[in-house]
This record gives C-alpha cells, structure tokens and sequence, in this order.
C-alpha cells in the first residue's frame, strides 16, 4: 500500500498516474474541498479526509499496511511534513518527499523577501494601506491585527468554511475574494486595479502556484510585493519530478 498525503495539484496528479498504473493505494486530503477534487477524478474512494499528527499517521500506517508515504504537501505545510516524517521513523517505513522547484525571484525595489509571517505582518505595517493578501486562509488570522490601520482584500479558495472564517475574522464581504487559481498576470493585475491595491502578500508557492504572475503583475502596476520564503525541512529523499517520483514507486511496489 502506498500513501500519499496530498492538497497540491502535484499531489492529485501522482494519485492519478500511480491509480492508473494499478498500485494500490490511498490519500489523505485536510478538507472537503481537497476530497471534491478526487471525486471529480472518479478517486473519492481512495482518499480520506481529516487532519493527522504523529500518532494519527502511525496508526494509519499500521492499519492499512503502508510500505512507503509520498508527501505531496504545500511547501509551507511543514507541521503536516514533520508528523509524517516522524511517523515514517517510528514504523520502519519508506519517505519520499515531492516538493514543487523553487522559483528565481528578481531582485527589484518593490519586492520584499521575509522569513516568517509574523516578518510579513511587520513588513505590511510600513507599506500601503490597501493589502492584497494570496497566502491562503490559515495566515488570515495573523494579519486581522491590522484591520484597525490597513484596508484588507483576501483571495482565498471558493470554500463555504474559509469565507465563513474571514467574516468571523470581521473581513467585509465585499473584500473577500474567493476564487481557485493559479491566476494569469493579466486578470491579476485587473483585480489589483480593481481594489486599488497597494501592497500584496505572497508565499514562494513556485510555478504551479502562479508566484511570477502575481509579482509581475505587481510590479507592473508600481505595487510594493512581500515574498514569504519557504521553511526549510531536511528531508530524506526528496523529488521535484512528478515522473521520477512515479517511477520510484512503481519499482517498489513490485519488487
């Protein structure tokens, strides 16, 4: 049996090619959004909802007999990627690690690498007063503590439970933009113009995720860009290749 732990299109796509080449296994999505995805594929019955520590992995492990585990996770999920990991270390069982490439940033006057979100927060406080935020709806909660200064704009997932949680947060409606991407420069730009947007915040997400359309579109438009860098795991194995990684699991399940 093989695991993979999804939520990325990367992640979809390595449950496909390997549910089409006959391996059995399963995955495990964090919301109901993420298992709509595999129904769609004809997958809802591979793929299993919920949140899982440590001990919530070992125990699946065991249960349904996994010899090895893909994380296919976002880049920025590294809590998720350490209970995995550590999971892997306490049953004896095979890691690998698919992680989207990085992308060039350019250098530019009006863009702005931090480390951490809380430097992002610091970092918005100095900027204009109008913040576009693209980092997803976990991250929302630590920005409301400049609702008081700054005008708010969050673009999120088209996810009942997520625009639910920005209203909660006291996000007007009218500023919550709930759509899936990734998104072209051009309508980028467009709902930057649209909301008169002075500062966007962004995560190193890399090609996938539309990064560059979103810090071209910015610059082209004279908007102030905060850039995210990733976290870093050491990770026992790690792929970039969607190919690579189908091939490793192929010739392990059959030797």
């Amino acid at each position: 049996m093989i695991l993979v732990l999804s939520g990325t299109e990367e992640g979809k796509e390595i449950v496909r090619r390997l549910h089409d080449e006959g391996i059995n296994l399963l995955t495990t999505v964090a919301t109901e959004y993420g298992k709509k995805m595999f129904g769609q594929l004809g997958l809802e019955a591979v793929c299993l909802q919920g949140r899982l520590d440590t001990n919530g992995f070992s125990r699946l492990i065991k249960e349904r007999g996994v010899a090895t585990v893909v994380d296919a996770t976002h880049p920025y999920a590294i809590e998720v990627s350490q209970n995995a990991m550590d999971a892997c270390k306490k049953t004896n069982v095979r890691y690998l690690r698919f992680e989207r490439q990085e992308m060039a940033i350019p250098t530019h006057p009006l863009i702005h690498k931090v480390k951490t979100m809380a430097d992002a927060v610091d970092k918005s406080r100095t900027l204009g007063k109008r913040i576009f935020l693209t980092t997803g709806i976990s991250s929302v909660a630590r920005f409301v503590v400049l609702k008081e200064e700054k005008e708010l704009y969050v673009r999120i997932l088209p996810v009942p439970e997520h625009i639910a949680l920005c209203l909660d947060m006291g996000i007007p409606p009218t500023n919550i933009i709930a759509m899936h991407g990734p998104f072209s420069e051009d309508l980028n730009r467009a709902m930057f113009r649209q909301y008169q947007i002075n500062t966007i915040v962004t995560k190193d997400s890399g090609e996938v995720g539309g990064v560059l359309e979103k810090i071209n579109a910015a610059r082209n438009e004279g908007i102030d860009t905060i850039i995210i860098e990733r976290p870093r795991l050491e990770f026992p194995q790690k792929f970039s290749s969607i190919d690579e990684v189908v091939m490793v699991v192929k010739k392990a399940a059959t030797t």
